[in-house]
C-alpha cells in the first residue's frame, strides 16, 4: 500500500501513529516506532505533505480489515449472500450471528477505521494552516479527507449504532466521535471518549458531506486512493452525493435520497450510466459504472479472492456464496455466474473478486447502486412508476423482463430482491437487512434482536476503563 510513501510521511510527521488504536490481526500497514510525543508544527507543513497525508488517509480504506476484506466481507457473510466453509472461529461467530465481545475481527476492523479518522483528522487540521499560495488543491483536499471521516462514521454505525430496528430512531446508539489528530501521548485529544449519541455522530457526518459536496469537483484531480491518477479512485461531488444519499436511506429520508440521486443524475446529463454487461464492472478496472472505486495491484494487495478461492487455486476458500444465493436468481438472469460461479470451485464462488494476485479493485459506491436506492425512495413515496423505471433499468441489464403492474408493497420488495442480487457480496446486505428492520425475517435463526448491533471490542472496552459502553446485552 505505497509504504514508501508512508514512511516517508510518518518520518516527517509521525502521521500514521494513532495512538491508543493499535491495528491487529492480519494488518501490517502501519509501520512506524512508537513515540511518546511528537511535534505537529514538524508534520505536514507543506502542500506536498498534506498531499501525501490524505494519501495515507486513502490507504487505511484498503487494509485487510477494512475495505480489502474484513470490512465488506462480515456484511454478506452475517447476512444470507455468503456462508462460513472455512476454519476461522471468529468468522464463524460472524456467520451465526453469535458474535462475542472478545472476537478480535472486530477489534481490528474498530481500530482501523479509527485509525483512517485519526489520519483524516491530521490532514483536516494541518492543511488548514498552510498559505503556501501554490497549494491550489488545498480546498479539495480537506474536502476529500472530511468526506472520507464522513465515510469512516457511517460505517461504524453501520456494525456498532443505531438500535436493533434500525437507524435513526429515537434513543439511537453511537460511538466515539473524535474531531481531532491525536498525535501526542499527553494530549487531552488522545483521552478516552465516551459514545456519542446515534443523532450526533450522523450530524457530523452531515457536515462533513455538506462541506464536502460544496467544495468537490464531480470527480476529483486531488491525489487519491493507492496513489491513483484515476478520478474515481478519489472521493469527488458525486461520490460525496452518494454517500450522502446512502445514509439518508438508511435513516429512511425518503424524498432526500430521491433529491440526492436527481443531483447524481444531473452531473450526467440525462440519465444515470450502467456499464453494459454486468460482468465487466468487475473485470475491467474503472469501468463507466465506477462512481468511487478502490485500486489495488500486486503490491497494494488485498485478500479478497483469497479467502473466496479454494486451495487448489490458490486461495483458502474461508467462504463460499449462500446456498440461497443462486436460487434467488431469475431464470436467465445474467448476474448468476457472476454472483455463483461454477469454475473454479465446483461448489460456486463468487467472480466480482478471482484475482488471487489481490489485485481486484473494490467498488465502494457504483450507479446502480443509485438506481435502485431512489426506485426504493419513489415507491415508498408512492411513486410506483418512476420506482420501475429505475428497477427495470437494473433489470434489463441482466436480462430480464421488467417488472409492471405490481403495488406497492409487492415493487418494494421486487426492490429489495433485486439489490440483493444486484449488490451480492460488495458489502451491503446486512446494512439493508439493519435499516429495513429484516434481520430477523431473512435470518430466522438469528433471534435476539440485541445482536443487530455488534458488541463494542473488549479490548476497546479494557482501554477506556469502560467509560465506552458496552451495547445491550452483551
Amino acid at each position: 500500500m505505497h509504504k514508501h510513501t508512508f514512511r516517508r510521511v510518518a518520518s516527517a510527521a509521525a502521521f500514521l501513529l494513532t495512538l491508543g488504536f493499535g491495528t491487529t490481526s492480519c494488518d501490517d500497514v502501519v509501520e512506524v516506532d512508537p513515540r511518546a510525543s511528537l511535534d505537529l508544527s514538524t508534520g505536514l507543513s507543506t502542500p506536498s505533505d498534506v498531499q501525501a497525508g490524505l494519501r495515507g488517509s486513502y490507504d487505511a480504506v484498503q487494509s485487510v480489515n477494512y475495505w480489502g476484506l474484513r470490512y465488506m466481507m462480515f456484511a454478506d457473510l452475517g447476512a444470507d449472500n455468503a456462508r462460513h466453509t472455512g476454519t476461522f472461529p471468529t468468522f464463524a461467530q460472524i456467520a451465526n450471528n453469535l458474535i462475542l465481545p472478545d472476537n478480535t475481527e472486530l477489534a481490528s476492523i474498530w481500530n482501523i477505521i479509527y485509525s483512517g479518522i485519526n489520519r483524516c483528522n491530521y490532514v483536516i487540521v494541518e492543511g488548514r494552516k498552510i498559505t503556501d499560495p501554490s497549494f491550489t488543491t488545498k480546498g479539495e483536499v480537506i474536502a476529500q479527507a472530511r468526506a472520507l471521516r464522513a465515510f469512516h462514521y457511517m460505517n461504524l454505525l453501520g456494525y456498532w449504532g443505531g438500535t436493533p430496528e434500525g437507524y435513526g430512531y429515537p434513543g439511537g446508539l453511537g460511538v466515539p466521535l473524535r474531531m481531532q489528530p491525536t498525535a501526542d501521548i499527553n494530549s487531552p485529544a488522545i483521552q478516552p471518549l465516551a459514545r456519542s449519541s446515534e443523532a450526533v455522530v450522523v450530524d457530523s457526518i452531515k457536515a462533513d458531506l455538506t462541506y464536502a459536496i460544496s467544495k468537490l469537483p464531480n470527480y476529483s484531480s486531488a491525489v487519491g486512493g493507492g496513489g491513483s491518477t484515476n478520478s474515481r479512485a478519489s472521493i469527488g461531488k458525486v461520490a460525496a452525493l452518494a454517500l450522502r444519499m446512502r445514509l439518508e436511506l438508511r435513516l429512511r429520508n425518503y424524498a432526500e435520497v430521491i433529491n440526492y440521486a436527481n443531483q447524481i443524475q444531473a452531473t450526467y446529463g440525462t440519465t444515470v450510466p450502467l456499464e453494459g454487461i454486468y460482468a465487466n464492472i468487475f473485470s475491467n478496472k474503472f469501468s463507466t459504472e465506477a462512481i468511487w472505486e478502490l485500486p489495488f495491484d500486486a503490491v497494494d494487495a488485498n485478500q479478497i479472492a483469497f479467502f473466496w478461492f479454494p486451495t487448489a487455486n490458490g486461495g483458502r476458500n474461508e467462504v463460499d456464496p449462500a446456498t440461497t444465493l443462486a436460487g434467488a436468481h431469475e431464470t436467465g438472469d445474467s448476474r448468476l455466474p457472476v454472483n455463483v460461479a461454477s469454475s473454479p470451485n465446483p461448489t460456486g464462488a463468487t467472480r466480482k473478486f478471482f484475482r488471487v494476485t489481490g489485485d481486484d479493485n473494490v467498488l465502494l459506491i457504483r450507479t446502480a447502486e443509485v438506481l435502485l436506492s431512489r426506485a426504493e425512495a419513489y415507491a415508498r413515496n408512492g411513486q410506483l412508476f418512476e420506482a420501475l423505471t429505475d428497477l427495470n433499468r437494473v433489470r434489463a441489464r441482466a436480462g430480464l423482463a421488467a417488472r409492471a403492474g405490481l403495488t406497492q408493497a409487492q415493487l418494494i420488495t421486487a426492490i429489495l430482491s433485486e439489490r440483493r442480487i444486484e449488490l451480492a457480496n460488495e458489502g451491503h446486505r446486512w446494512f439493508d437487512l439493519r435499516r429495513t428492520n429484516t434481520v430477523q425475517t431473512v435470518r430466522t435463526d438469528v433471534t435476539q434482536t440485541y445482536r443487530n448491533l455488534w458488541p463494542i471490542p473488549q479490548r476497546e472496552r479494557q482501554t477506556t476503563q469502560n467509560l465506552v459502553e458496552q451495547n445491550p446485552n452483551y
